[in-house]
């Protein structure tokens, strides 16, 4: 989900450029696999709904040594999912609070053609046209609108010869 995250930044961003946004946004993630506690904490006058743990402290750790649009995870995180996606092993930290050393690791991209081949269907560029499309979730709503766009273009179009020829 994290590399969709941030496929979709990039997208979102390129988007905006053309919008004449220059930075856009930057996004760095930091994700840690562990055992937490959660909930609601504090005093009867006021409650927080949060996660303690050192694998929250971890994450926030990973997050703040990430460069722009980068992923990190520790190694926990990259043993559970190491057949799902590629990695680079990125440092060796030891953080305050932790006994032993930990290793980072960045993350590259889906291992599965499959995965990266639904991301590339889901964006086409042509000679002319740039076509993303923003929610997945129900593709039938986003051909009906291409139609919609389609047919208004062809009837502009059509408007567009008949002021001429006359």
């Amino acid at each position: 989900m994290a590399i969709r995250m941030l496929k979709r930044v990039g997208e979102l961003n390129n988007h905006w450029k053309k919008l004449g946004v220059i930075d856009g946004i930057k996004v760095r993630m930091g994700i840690s696999t562990g055992f937490c506690t959660v909930g609601n904490f504090g005093s009867d006058l006021r409650l927080d709904y949060t996660v303690l743990g050192s694998p929250v402290n971890l994450a926030a750790r990973l997050q703040t040594m990430a460069d722009h649009n980068s992923i990190l995870i520790d190694e926990y995180t990259k043993d559970l999912i190491k057949s799902h996606v590629n990695s680079k092993h990125f440092d060796e930290i030891t953080p305050k609070g932790f006994a032993r050393p930990v290793q980072i690791f960045q993350l590259k991209d889906f291992k599965s053609a499959k995965h990266r081949e639904r991301r590339k269907s889901l964006t086409h560029v042509g000679e002319r046209v740039e076509v993303s499309v923003l929610d997945s979730s129900n593709i039938r709503a986003a051909i009906e609108e291409l139609k919609r766009i389609q047919e208004k273009f062809e009837s502009d179009y059509s408007e567009l010869n008949d002021q001429k020829e006359n």
